[in-house]
């Protein structure tokens, strides 16, 4: 009878387990070698089941069932921190030249990279009209943002019709850039709509104004 747990190593399992007609019960494993539990004074005449439920092994029928705690017999090391389960293939994760032969290895060289990079991103290309001079002027870079991932004028084969979007509070806005002839007094509020004063016309009729957005 195989109890196998499911995990990578066969040297915690309980390979077999047996009552002989003396009523001693034998639990192997590859790890202990051989335990043996006298169920004698245990047993009646009558027939009962033989259950293992965990590490708790159970006699059911009359007498009353009687649960044997058997974890001392158990080598139990399934529970295992991510820095004890080894890596199927260890690789170089973060570049450095040394590679992340565990899981705990891996997380913690990838976290890094994900919690910086993957949070930063530029959203589409905006059109702001400088054809003439004013103050508190106002443009949503939020629901420019929106607008153009959900409704793309093209995807690939099988994509979605929309691109996921973030709701306005889950980000940072920032403009990176601005062509300071151009643009003046800019101020984004945390809904990502951006207040400006357009002060001079762009001499070759393109303003450049980068936008940043990092999810919080």
């Amino acid at each position: 009878m195989d109890y196998a747990d499911g995990d990578k190593d066969d040297t915690n399992e309980l390979s077999d387990l047996s009552l002989d007609g003396s009523n001693v019960l034998t639990l192997s494993n590859p790890a202990t070698g051989g335990n043996s539990v006298d169920l004698s004074g245990l047993l009646g005449t009558d027939s009962q089941d033989l259950s293992l439920s965990g590490d708790e092994l159970s006699l059911t029928g009359d007498p009353t069932a009687t649960p044997i705690d058997l974890s001392g017999y158990l080598d139990n090391t399934d529970n295992q921190d991510a820095s004890e389960v080894d890596s199927d293939t260890p690789v170089d994760v973060d570049g450095d030249g040394n590679t992340e032969a565990t899981v705990e290895d891996v997380i913690q060289d990838i976290a890094p990279i994900i919690s910086k990079a993957a949070r930063i991103f530029y959203p589409p290309s905006i059109a702001i009209d400088a054809s003439s001079n004013g103050t508190g002027r106002t443009l949503n870079l939020y629901s420019q943002y929106v607008a153009q991932y959900g409704s793309p004028a093209v995807a690939s084969a099988g994509a979605p019709a929309a691109i996921p979007t973030y709701g306005p509070t889950e980000l940072y806005y920032y403009i990176t850039y601005a062509d300071p002839t151009v643009f003046d007094n800019m101020v984004i509020d945390a809904n990502g709509v951006l207040t400006y004063d357009i002060i001079g016309q762009p001499a070759d009729y393109n303003a450049l104004i980068n936008v940043v957005f990092v999810v919080k």
